[in-house]
């Protein structure tokens, strides 16, 4: 693990206070990239939610089972996206995430 990675993790962590990002009720346990690494995805706390489960199990499992609903409520965003600017949906509503490990509220 290299160190931009190890700041994203942290970043990511301290935001959540190790409680999943996308429920609100279970430890967090994996670092999802909202934008994919093969998509040009970056180690950075806009590009990540913490997530309980791993890639198939919990939250994080039912983010890449559920790719539509995903891109819906900003878990994941698209190539073309940059992920500081499409809002995602988490428990604590519906945020924009910064690179500084914070996040902003965004009206519906």
């Amino acid at each position: 693990m290299n160190a931009i990675e190890r700041k994203a993790r942290q970043l990511v962590r301290e935001r959540s206070g190790g409680i999943c990002e996308a429920c609100g009720a279970a430890p967090a346990t994996n670092f999802q990239h909202r934008k994919n690494r093969g998509q040009g995805g970056a180690w950075s706390a806009s590009n990540g939610l913490d997530a309980c489960g791993s890639g198939t199990t919990g939250c994080h499992g039912y983010m890449h089972a559920h790719p539509a609903e995903s891109y819906e409520r900003g878990w994941s965003v698209h190539s073309w996206d940059d992920p500081a600017e499409v809002p995602v949906q988490t428990a604590m509503g519906l945020v924009l995430l910064d690179d500084e490990g914070g996040w902003k509220a965004v009206a519906r």
